[in-house]
């Protein structure tokens, strides 16, 4: 048994058990376990010397526990179901409309900057939650590792900037709101959504699962396309 990778995986867990108790005493973003966690975890890998092969022996079992998670949003799905049926045409267009833009400025950015195949690939998957992302990056050949750093850093951009654009947009609709949310910055967003009001983060929790379960469907050939109309 490698002790080093045994107690990677002992303190990745209790450090987030013990993050996620400090963040609710006092919910401020800097605390977040999604930030603190990582930020502390890669700090100790470098002084340390851990390499990331080292780190990964045992918790990848971690990341491997996103496929059961996934299988859950069914569940919200299911409460929510009357919402949906109300609000579908507006949650339809939202997350269409919000997908397509997203993968489609991550391909222009990333080619802008000259990034290889998987790590555009992965950049494209990393508009939709990370269970629903590490699917799709599979699917069009980027990378889990990647995609999955992508999408913490886009939900917790969001969730930061979120309140700022919608305060100068002056969207006053808990719909916009929770569906920018959703859409935008993934579970970070619905959190930040849940804070405001209620009803935004039922919507932002809903916009983002929808989203989700759209890219895995339709992901790819929206990814084809978007690299067809490229070389026209």
């Amino acid at each position: 048994m490698n002790a080093i990778a045994l107690a990677c995986l002992v303190w990745t867990v209790a450090a987030y058990w013990l993050a996620k108790k400090a963040y609710a005493r006092k919910q401020v973003v800097w605390r977040s376990p999604a930030l603190t966690v990582p930020v502390l975890t890669i700090a100790l890998m470098l002084a340390l010397g851990i390499s990331y092969e080292q780190y990964q022996t045992y918790t990848h079992w971690i990341v491997a526990l996103l496929g059961p998670a996934t299988v859950a949003f069914a569940i919200p799905i299911y409460q929510y179901r009357a919402v949906i049926r109300r609000q579908m045409v507006i949650l339809g267009a939202a997350v269409v409309v919000g997908m397509v833009v997203g993968v489609g400025s991550a391909f222009v950015l990333a080619h802008l900057f000259h990034f290889n195949e998987e790590v555009t690939n992965s950049l494209m998957a990393r508009s939709i939650s990370t269970p629903f992302a590490i699917v799709l990056a599979d699917q069009i050949h980027g990378s889990a590792t990647l995609v999955s750093l992508f999408t913490v850093m886009t939900g917790l951009v969001g969730m930061i900037f979120g309140d700022i654009v919608l305060a100068w947009g002056k969207f006053r609709f808990h719909l916009a709101n929770g569906a920018a949310f959703g859409n935008a910055a993934h579970g970070f967003g619905t959190f930040r959504a849940g804070q405001r009001h209620s009803d935004k983060g039922v919507i932002a929790s809903l916009t983002m699962i929808l989203a989700g379960l759209f890219m895995v469907l339709a992901g790819p050939s929206l990814v084809k396309l978007i690299v067809w109309l490229s070389i026209l």
